[in-house]
């Protein structure tokens, strides 16, 4: 149903290495932590993802379709649907954290092209946190949802919107990317 792909490894790569190159002096130490507290919260929440995604399909994949009665496979399932509101809400979270210090980065003494790729990555990851919490609310009205059509209604929406969400999200990425690419001597 929901997958994701995760590709806040390069913010890692990029921002660690092309940092030292793109500070002013005085606040090189401050951004370089920064970077790093935020590379730290990425690094976990991209462990978090391969279990989303496998507990999200096990939920909403063949046993949900082949359940005879929605109700009951929801009870059934309630403590996982639990666990994955839980870790959608803590990849939000870790999202949110990360975009606020790539966003603080973005507003410090930088050549003004890592100003842009740092502002690209809070903007991507804020994206990315606001994707999360859709699925969590998307989680909840379908475990308040007993009509199984309405629910299969939802979950075709929440599809659309989820994949309408990830574009522009791959879009903020696929411009940082960009950025580094064309900005080599910044980005070593």
């Amino acid at each position: 149903m929901f997958r994701r792909k995760s590709n806040l490894w390069l913010a890692i790569l990029i921002s660690a290495v092309g940092l030292s190159l793109a500070c002013d002096g005085g606040q090189l130490d401050e951004a370089n932590k920064l970077v790093n507290e935020a590379n730290a919260v990425i690094t976990k929440n991209n462990e978090l993802v391969p279990k989303v995604n496998a507990l999200t399909n096990e939920l909403f994949g063949e046993g949900m379709t082949k359940a005879e009665d929605l109700d009951k496979y929801k009870a059934d399932n309630k403590a996982k649907f639990d666990e994955l509101i839980k870790m959608n809400e803590d990849l939000a979270k870790g999202r949110e954290e990360s975009a606020a210090k790539f966003e603080q980065v973005s507003k410090m003494k930088v050549d003004d092209k890592f100003k842009e790729y740092t502002s690209l990555k809070s903007q991507e990851l804020k994206k990315g946190a606001e994707i999360d919490k859709a699925e969590v609310a998307f989680v909840k009205a379908f475990l308040a949802e007993s009509d199984a059509e309405k629910a299969n209604e939802l979950v075709a929406d929440t599809n659309k919107k989820s994949a309408e969400m990830k574009k522009v999200a791959d879009e903020l990425r696929d411009k940082a990317e960009k950025i580094v690419k064309d900005n080599p001597t910044i980005f070593k």
